[in-house]
């Protein structure tokens, strides 16, 4: 693995299904350069929590995130809305990474026009999530 120029990241993920949170979980505990603050079912649940709203308010136990990943379909409030919705905020060190389950082009191309750092694929398996995390590291140090 190759060094961060931080010795960790704060993750943030927003993701309805908890089959997919398990295995990012499972991942990031191979991984100590990540640590995972905190989960959301949804996006409204993650605005609250990076606007520090309501149970989110306490910074020491919920702290603001390096980087958020996002799932695209989610009820309530969706991933593209988020996105819609970080355009408008100032968090300059955030970086959003979105994580699907399919590769549609339109939804690629939307996130990425809407300030989406970087696009993924949610893989199967732990081995693939490995892939998923080094793909991370890339879009945190810029590479």
């Amino acid at each position: 693995m190759s060094k961060l120029p931080k010795e960790n990241y704060r993750v943030l993920m927003a993701d309805d299904s908890e089959d997919d949170r398990l295995l990012m979980r499972l991942a990031f505990r191979n991984n100590p350069a990540f640590v995972l603050v905190g989960e959301v079912e949804n996006g409204e649940a993650a605005i609250d929590y990076l606007t520090g709203k309501g149970e989110f308010s306490d910074r020491e136990k919920y702290p603001f995130p390096d980087l958020l990943l996002l799932d695209l379909k989610m009820p309530q409030c969706d991933g593209f809305m988020v996105l819609k919705w970080l355009r408008d905020q100032i968090f300059p060190k955030l970086k959003v990474v979105v994580l699907s389950g399919d590769s549609v082009e339109e939804d690629v191309a939307k996130t990425s026009e809407l300030g989406a750092h970087g696009y993924q694929l949610k893989a199967a398996s732990i081995l693939e999530r490995q892939k998923n995390i080094r793909s991370l590291e890339e879009t945190l140090v810029g590479v």
